[in-house]
């Protein structure tokens, strides 16, 4: 998956998780290959069926190696990274990850025989949820916590390599509130995610109007796991899509101009005075000479300016804003800039723009 293959909408988000959900998949595959043609194996030459208590951490320590490892892999994969990069911090969020799951979970196993006095608990294909819920929210947990740090380790090395190669520090430097949040989301929807997918294994092997299977479920468990994973770990930064300006008037439809060329704050002009404007359309398309600018600031914010007496209104889904220039005023009317919001300049609304977020077409 490219970054440009994404566009700004929810679709973004929807995207990795589907991306998560579809590797969670993959692993519980491979782990039910394994296990069938591992125990056929083991059974032919050493008349052994298989150690039975060890599958279901198998099968979840296979989901956290696919989500942290598929994380990294993703968000290298849309910011253009290297191969190398790909795979060695995928590495690291699983080599985090999955150890730890593996041991917390053997510590809970102990933990749940000691409390627990039933018999039950002796007896490999007990599917009950009392007693596996525990497992299901540390693989969220450790899943959350591996690709979390290895993002950590990434971002402070990147800074790192900067500091080497210019000898200034790189820019972006996050808060104390930013991190937190940051550990929050991915501690949280990993909770979260293990608790979902854990609904979805035992539900329909406990209720018959579900279909009282008790295969395909752990299937379904798996990309669910994956999916809300992908969709509460990591979204696609804002940073990563920059403002244009596209005419949608029949005289120069299609045109586009960026609002900043380099990643700073810039202000572009709309009119039709042909020397020196950003953007000139036509006069008979009821503009002014200087009719509206769009600006950036550095955080990347995009507001709309009237700067004329005529008509100038931005309209989206249930508001329209008249912006238009009032004399009265020290300084022009402005609004914030969203997604597809449409600017019509003019009277009777001759001309048409279209503000777009597109993705950038380098990412620094």
């Amino acid at each position: 998956m490219t970054l440009h293959l994404l566009p700004y909408t929810v679709a973004r988000h929807l995207a990795i998780g589907l991306q998560l959900g579809s590797a969670a998949l993959v692993a519980w595959c491979i782990v039910q290959l394994g296990i069938v043609a591992g125990t056929s194996w083991s059974y032919a030459n050493f008349g052994v069926i298989g150690w039975r208590e060890l599958d279901g951490l198998v099968f979840l320590s296979a989901l956290v190696i696919a989500v942290t490892f598929g994380s990294l892999a993703l968000q290298g994969g849309l910011a253009g990274r290297s191969l190398r990069w790909r795979l060695g911090w995928g590495s690291v969020a699983a080599m985090i990850g999955a150890p730890g799951f593996a041991l917390s979970h053997m510590l809970g196993s102990l933990l749940t025989e000691w409390l627990s006095s039933s018999s039950l608990l002796d007896d490999p294909s007990l599917v009950t949820l009392r007693y596996h819920l525990l497992g299901w929210l540390l693989a969220g947990f450790w899943a959350g916590l591996g690709t979390v740090a290895a993002r950590s380790l990434a971002t402070a090395a990147a800074r790192r390599y900067v500091w080497a190669r210019d000898g200034v520090e790189a820019p972006e430097r996050r808060t104390w509130g930013e991190r937190g949040l940051s550990i929050f989301t991915h501690l949280g929807g990993g909770l979260a995610a293990g608790g979902f997918a854990s609904a979805v294994w035992h539900a329909p092997g406990h209720f018959a109007l579900l279909g009282g299977d008790l295969y395909l479920p752990s299937a379904a468990a798996s990309a669910v796991f994956g999916g809300i994973c992908g969709m509460l770990f990591w979204g696609i930064p804002d940073t990563w899509y920059e403002g244009w300006l596209r005419v949608l008037t029949p005289t120069r439809f299609g045109l586009r101009v960026p609002i900043s060329v380099d990643d700073t704050a810039a202000e572009r002009f709309v009119g039709h005075y042909p020397r020196g404007l950003d953007l000139y359309l036509p006069e008979g398309e009821g503009l002014a000479e200087l009719h509206c600018s769009v600006v950036v600031d550095k955080e990347g914010h995009y507001t709309v300016r009237g700067l004329s007496i005529m008509g100038t209104l931005v309209r989206r889904p249930l508001e329209v804003i008249d912006l238009r220039y009032d004399p009265a005023r020290p300084a022009p009317l402005e609004t914030t800039l969203r997604m597809e919001d449409r600017i019509l300049l003019g009277e009777d609304e001759q001309s048409e723009l279209e503000f777009v977020l597109l993705p950038k077409r380098t990412l620094k």
